[in-house]
């Protein structure tokens, strides 16, 4: 029998024990989150109220009227990716998340590489989000006969968000939790009223957004690269691996139900909007479809309440995006060892990373203040969110090959292996559509930049003794040790 089969949580419990021998009196505050305070943090960053707000004028522009239909596969390709994090986050967890996992699988290498692009991706969605934000507080303040530049509001509300960041990983959770169970509550109202309403002209609710409509495969699939960036958070759960309680099993619960929660979110106010609108259309035209809904059905009042609803959404949003890209640097900082140092020092009082949270804060506002010379909030957000999504593609790639690499070693089961051999063709699939054709003007240029910033993170491991201190990692040694042990 394997050492899986005859003792489920010793791999847990001696990666633990390996984790606390790395980093004696500076460790995360460990087992403080239940449930519900993990699950806030990728339900965070997929900021589900901020993203129906604008989401459904994306999706009807690019595939027309099959938006629900894009989503929903969007939903089944995130599956695969949600599967592989859940193989790993069943043994055991790490806040370094996908480092420990593809590390253990195909070498540290890998490992860093992996978390390099994750990293990447939560300093810029937080960037992103901070110009996201900035853009609903300008509107906001407009309404009251106020103006200010939104490179100041978008500096404004990291500082805020930085500085809860800091605070106990309970209660930063809570207030995620609390912005967006507020906000869906509300936008929750306005979908009420259009189904009392029947939609457009009373005859609005059919399930044409569920259909095809004759739109070609090719056309779909851009779509449903398109939501890949809205459904993509899930995955953060992972870095709550030392603070969450029974993480073997709180991890992959939090990672499904995220996941399915805010993707039900999208698709059911997707569905909404487009039966609020005569046409897919007109849905694309309005920049914010579920403001203009809310005014339409429930009067002005109400469609500035969920403005706020969106500004609320999107603050929580960027507090996750901290706290996630904190807690994979601090991971990084302890594997590295020397320099990193610096990345581990954590503040006795909360058991927040102090150390990680202040240069992931300082990356994050740097992203920001990159494209503080655009012309519009709006425009920053879309080019820094995008180069977060191309690279969040390729960390979900190479997590969906490291898992199938770990099932491969381990159990050798059938259907396991199947699922993620279609996961790999899924996600090379949807990254073929993603850059062929090539992206045209701006963001070929963000390609570029995603493409250079990722070989950076290759370049990082010839730096004298850095490859040598992860390979001598107590973690990694732990899990390797296993994984021959449950070899068949």
């Amino acid at each position: 029998m394997t050492t899986a089969q005859t003792a489920p949580g010793d791999l847990a419990r001696r990666v633990d024990q390996a984790i606390a021998e790395a980093s004696p009196g500076r460790s995360l505050r460990r087992g403080s989150l239940r449930f519900l305070r993990t699950a806030a943090l990728p339900v965070g960053i997929q900021g589900p109220t901020a993203g129906v707000i604008i989401g459904p004028a994306i999706i009807a522009g690019i595939v027309g009227e099959p938006g629900a239909l894009a989503q929903v596969l969007a939903l089944a390709a995130m599956g695969f990716v949600a599967y592989a994090f859940v193989v790993f986050a069943r043994a055991f967890n790490t806040a370094g998340s996908v480092y420990a996992f593809n590390g253990t699988a195909l070498g540290p290498g890998y490992g860093f590489v992996s978390a390099w692009l994750l990293l990447l991706v939560y300093a810029s969605f937080a960037a992103g989000v901070y110009a996201s934000t900035a853009d609903i507080a300008q509107a906001l303040l407009a309404s009251l006969g106020l103006h200010a530049g939104w490179a100041w509001l978008g500096l404004a509300g990291a500082a805020l968000a930085l500085a809860l960041a800091f605070t106990s990983i309970g209660f930063s959770s809570l207030v995620i939790l609390a912005c967006e169970s507020a906000s869906v509550a509300l936008i929750t109202a306005v979908a009420v009223a259009v189904l009392a309403a029947g939609g457009y002209h009373h005859h609005g609710l059919t399930a044409a957004p569920f259909s095809p409509h004759g739109v070609p495969l090719t056309v779909l699939a851009l779509g449903v690269t398109a939501v890949f960036g809205q459904f993509s958070g899930f995955e953060s759960a992972a870095t709550l691996g030392e603070e969450a309680r029974r993480s073997t099993r709180t991890i992959p619960a939090a990672v499904t139900w995220s996941l399915i929660g805010a993707a039900a979110i999208y698709i059911f106010f997707t569905w909404i909007a487009y039966s609020a609108y005569p046409s897919p259309a007109a849905v694309a035209a309005d920049p914010a479809p579920l403001v203009h809904v809310a005014r339409a059905y429930l009067g002005s009042p109400v469609g500035v309440a969920v403005n706020a609803a969106g500004l609320v959404s999107a603050f929580g949003a960027q507090l996750a995006c901290l706290n996630a890209a904190a807690r994979l640097l601090y991971a990084l900082g302890r594997e590295a060892g020397g320099p990193g140092r610096f990345l581990t020092r954590t503040w006795a009082r909360h058991g927040s990373p102090a150390g990680a949270l202040a240069v992931a804060g300082a990356a994050s506002i740097a992203g920001l203040a990159a494209f503080s010379a655009e012309p519009t909030a709006t425009r920053a957000a879309t080019l820094i969110i995008q180069y977060g999504a191309y690279l969040i593609l390729a960390a979900y790639l190479l997590t969906v090959i490291a898992a199938l690499a770990w099932t491969w070693r381990t159990r050798r089961r059938p259907l396991p292996l199947a699922v993620l051999a279609a996961g790999v063709a899924v996600l090379g699939y949807v990254l073929y559509r993603t850059f062929v054709p090539f992206p045209a003007a701006s963001f070929g240029w963000v390609v570029a930049a995603a493409a250079v910033s990722a070989a950076a993170g290759a370049g990082f491991l010839l730096i004298p003794g850095l490859l040598a201190r992860l390979r001598s990692s107590p973690l990694l040694a732990v899990t390797a040790a296993a994984r021959c042990a449950q070899r068949p």
